[in-house]
């Protein structure tokens, strides 16, 4: 007689460690909030994270019990994220409440799946597993010290900081069982920092096409551009903006949602330069993205020079869930990049390019709206084809499996 028919569930556990996760649903805390659903299908699962919220809501939010995972948070007041002062002090204290909480739950010779945030956790859990016995399986949404010098918290490659900085994340990096690239760009990296292809594999993002729908394509004279989501240092929006104010007379309009550190900058940019063809929202509930994408003409993904590898934005794939050409600014040969030569679904520049930036809103703003439809239509065939959440989800699965 099996052990179930006494109440014991014999599936495999899996742990999940994310600082986000439900009902945070920005970003990594939707990703592993969708990730955990998923792997119930095949095992146990059980989370530990932050608190329900980090900031505070201006609306009252209902939370739904999520079935068959087991969540262990911590308790903390959150911290500012746009504060480099409260960010670090915060950081701090979370990564040493989750560390103590996951050696107070995660068994030994557990199987473990973690996320790149928060940092530091990463670092001192690499060498807790050890002891431990934990297999760890680590998603890359950050790669560290890297993207520090292209925020600007770090001045170059080559100073004494990020020379140290190196070694010790390259070290935590190598000693996960696993590393879960976002993309081949991120793959090549990874391979460089560990001299090896081994224990490196790429799962892309997924695109919403259950609850996103395709919507036609307005066929205005005037084309509707969308830039939605964190407006960070990464996304190289100051140049973004340089370039808009350039083609400000062509027949388009662009729409910043989202917030982040530079969404003051952009809303002094549009006063001091009194622009007509700018608009700019806030923050939007996840549920409500049908809709804001609906009215729009091309989604824009951007990332600043020298990004390559260093992340895929999440954006792009809902984006092409609703069925919208894409206007790409990033590094050659960068993920989101080689989609695009791949697959005729919308256009490049070169981030850090003001001139052919500028040149390619230009060429945007006089497409044909046939150009338009079809790589529309190419657009979410690749999102249903090669991206939908099942097939990416699985994949997940299918890594414990093994």
């Amino acid at each position: 007689m099996s052990t179930e028919s006494f109440g014991v569930n014999t599936k495999k556990h899996i742990w999940l460690v994310s600082e986000l996760f439900y009902p945070e649903t920005i970003s990594t805390g939707y990703i592993m909030t969708e990730i955990a659903t998923s792997l119930t299908k095949d095992y146990q699962v059980s989370v530990v994270c932050g608190p329900e919220f980090y900031e505070e809501k201006g609306e009252k939010v209902t939370v739904k019990p999520l079935p068959n995972i087991n969540i262990h948070r911590i308790q903390s007041k959150g911290y500012n994220k746009n504060s480099f002062i409260s960010r670090i002090i915060g950081h701090l204290k979370v990564t040493y409440k989750m560390l103590r909480l996951m050696k107070k739950k995660i068994p030994k010779d557990a199987e473990v799946l973690m996320v790149t945030n928060p940092v530091l956790l990463l670092v001192l859990t690499s060498f807790a597993a050890k002891r431990r016995k934990w297999k760890i399986n680590v998603l890359v949404h950050d790669v560290f010290p890297e993207n520090l010098v292209v925020s600007g918290f770090l001045k170059s490659k080559t100073s004494f900081v990020f020379g140290i900085m190196k070694r010790i994340f390259n070290s935590a990096f190598t000693k996960m069982d696993t590393l879960i690239v976002l993309g081949r760009d991120m793959q090549k990296l990874f391979e460089q920092k560990k001299n090896s292809k081994e224990g490196i594999t790429i799962i892309e993002n997924w695109a919403d096409t259950e609850n996103i729908t395709p919507r036609p394509i307005p066929e205005t004279a005037t084309k509707k551009l969308l830039f939605a989501g964190n407006m960070g240092r990464l996304q190289g929006l100051e140049i973004l903006l340089e370039a808009l104010k350039k083609t400000e007379n062509e027949a388009y309009t662009f729409t910043f949602i989202g917030s982040g550190a530079l969404e003051n900058h952009i809303e002094t940019f549009m006063t001091t330069n009194s622009t007509t063809h700018i608009e700019k929202h806030g923050w939007i509930p996840r549920e409500e993205q049908d809709k804001f994408m609906a009215d729009a003409t091309i989604g824009v993904v951007t990332l600043k020079k020298d990004m390559y590898g260093l992340g895929v934005p999440s954006k792009f794939y809902n984006l092409l869930a609703a069925g919208k050409p894409i206007f790409y600014i990033g590094d050659v040969n960068s993920e989101v990049h080689l989609v695009l030569q791949a697959h005729e679904i919308g256009w490049f520049a070169e981030a850090g390019n003001l001139e052919e930036i500028a040149a390619t809103l230009t060429k945007i703003a006089n497409a044909d709206i046939s150009e338009i439809k079809k790589r529309s239509e190419n657009a979410r065939a690749l999102a249903a084809n090669e991206y939908s959440k099942e097939i990416i989800l699985n994949k997940f699965n299918t890594i414990f499996k093994n």
